[in-house]
């Protein structure tokens, strides 16, 4: 098996996302699988997904919708299940645009950004502000690639082969407050709904930061 870099868990009980992963699951096993992995750039035989998200790999089963981590009985965080499940069901086959924008670009995104800022934005900002190099440590680990590497940081996460997400950090001092943000392909809602695409975010934040913190803590 693989080296795990984000949460793994044992099965458990999804608790308040087990409504929305069991409709999840639903809308799954009414669509073709072949026509699912050749609209989302996953993989499928017999009764199987193989799906790369931030770095590792994932089995999802086909028509029961069951995550773990390839090669493992270990689940990734509910949600993040809840999405990758989703985005099999709703990916176009479109083309990506790698024409950029922010979430408040993105179909009723506007209404959400508030809340998208809190739990995704501005924890990046507060964890690399002082540091923006800091972000391309965690890129070789959840499947990153450093564009950029000096007082600003860019750093192009593929969350899902057709959903990339675009890091950038802007560094700070005393006198100037550093700037963070997250930035999406144009073509992003024709694979995930904006609520997943926040939660794309969030998760990724948290599992940057979680990390970053782990190679710190080590003398990385």
């Amino acid at each position: 098996m693989e080296r795990i870099f984000i949460p793994a868990y044992e099965r458990g009980d999804p608790k308040g996302y087990g409504e929305a992963l069991e409709c999840s699951r639903k809308a799954l096993a009414q669509i073709d699988p072949v026509e699912m992995a050749r609209k989302s750039g996953a993989s499928y035989q017999e009764g199987r997904f193989i799906l790369k998200s931030m770095g590792h790999f994932f089995t999802i089963t086909f028509p029961q919708g069951i995550v773990t981590f390839k090669d493992s009985e270990l689940e990734p965080d509910f949600l993040v299940q809840v999405i990758l499940i989703n985005y099999l069901g709703r990916a176009s086959g479109e083309p990506l645009t790698y024409k950029y924008i922010t979430y408040r670009d993105l179909p009723g995104g506007n209404a959400f950004y508030n809340a998208f800022w809190q739990m995704a934005i501005n924890p990046l900002k507060e964890t690399f502000e002082l540091n923006p190099g800091g972000l391309s440590v965690t890129a070789p680990y959840l499947g990153g690639e450093v564009i950029v590497e000096n007082s600003r940081s860019e750093v192009l996460f593929w969350f899902l082969p057709r959903v990339p997400l675009k890091y950038l950090v802007w560094g700070g001092d005393e006198e100037i407050e550093g700037r963070a943000n997250i930035l999406y392909d144009s073509s992003a809602s024709l694979y995930l709904h904006t609520e997943d695409l926040a939660g794309a975010g969030h998760y990724l934040t948290m599992y940057i930061q979680d990390l970053y913190q782990k190679i710190q803590s080590e003398g990385g």
